[in-house]
């Protein structure tokens, strides 16, 4: 392909850089792609107020609070978006938050509110572990967020995803004794 001459081996060895250039700039956009995540979710911020079971043991009273964000690298339109929370592996509350569109690299904060009450059946490991809890006065709660994303590609092919992420926090119960502002650390949401 180049010539024994010189001049034909220099254009050789800028032809060959130019092609690894490329192929390197490449890959490294490739990988880009595939490492960023589509979105970051997180909890920025997250209060318990009320969180006790009647007597008998089946109904949860609660009031609970928190500020989510999600930060969307590529602009998407989210659908169908829902966001609940679990105690032991149960659901004690649901909002649904409907559709939601977020432009490239923006971010949208939720700020949330579940208070009221919801039958639980905790049954007697989930009971002593609520009595342990309320001792400590600290809950391990788990907040989901589920939905579908869709994305449009440079050459305008639609593609929806499946969105799902958890959160999982450990809560203090405030109370007249204690005051849990400012104590909250932002939780990562996987």
């Amino acid at each position: 392909m180049c010539e024994d001459d010189c001049e034909g081996k220099i254009c050789c060895l800028c032809f060959c850089t130019v092609i690894l250039l490329i192929l390197a700039t490449s890959v490294g956009f490739l990988i880009v792609a595939i490492v960023t995540p589509p979105e970051k979710v997180a909890i920025l911020d997250a209060n318990l107020t009320r969180f006790e079971l009647t007597a008998n043991q089946t109904t949860l009273f609660y009031n609970l609070s928190f500020t989510m964000k999600i930060h969307k690298y590529k602009e998407a339109d989210y659908h169908d978006m829902d966001v609940d929370c679990y105690y032991n592996t149960k659901k004690f509350d649901s909002r649904k938050l409907g559709d939601l569109k977020l432009k490239i690299r923006r971010t949208r904060l939720l700020n949330l509110s579940s208070n009221g009450n919801s039958t639980m059946d905790l049954e007697s490991n989930g009971v002593d572990a609520f009595k342990r809890s309320n001792e400590t006065g600290f809950f391990d709660l788990e907040i989901q967020l589920k939905g579908k994303r869709i994305s449009e590609s440079d050459d305008g092919t639609r593609y929806t995803y499946k969105l799902s992420y958890q959160c999982n926090l450990r809560l203090q119960l405030a109370n007249s004794q204690n005051s849990t502002q400012g104590n909250f650390k932002p939780v990562k949401c996987h």
